[in-house]
């Protein structure tokens, strides 16, 4: 990251850092979601549900951006761990609803603080008002992407 340090960032591309980003994210997520036995996905698959219970796994596959076939995967790992159940949808009787269980809830909430952790790592030393006009770009620049897809 050194030699990026050198040049001026209107030099450097946008899309080039958040994949380096994404990348060094990932890893220091894979790392430390080993002590629940989680991987980025499945940890991600538990914290959209835990804002919002209900959902179907078509909806979980687009908000984890994984298919709906590795969801379908995902899920099925989690209720044999006993950390998310599902239920078919009074409605649709093809559509499974997945909740958080108890121990799905306890296991979450430990692995936030942790990635709460690294972001504040990643961020140390930059003001409030940067970090949430960074989060507000951020945000709009998903919900352009999704909007291309």
């Amino acid at each position: 990251m050194s030699s990026l340090k050198q040049r001026p960032a209107s030099e450097i591309s946008l899309v080039y850092v958040i994949g380096r980003l994404n990348h060094g994210i990932r890893k220091e997520m894979r790392r430390d979601l080993a002590e629940w036995r989680l991987s980025v996905p499945e940890f991600t698959a538990l914290s959209i549900l835990k804002r919002r219970p209900g959902l179907s796994n078509a909806q979980l596959a687009r908000r984890t951006m994984v298919t709906p076939q590795s969801m379908i995967e995902i899920l099925a790992g989690l209720e044999d761990r006993e950390l998310v159940k599902r239920t078919v949808d009074p409605n649709h009787g093809r559509i499974l609803r997945s909740e958080l269980t108890a121990e799905g809830e306890r296991v979450v909430n430990a692995a936030l603080l942790r990635i709460d952790q690294i972001q504040d790592e990643l961020l140390e030393g930059v003001p409030d008002e940067d970090r949430e006009r960074v989060l507000t770009v951020m945000l709009q620049t998903m919900q352009r992407l999704q909007s291309l897809q």
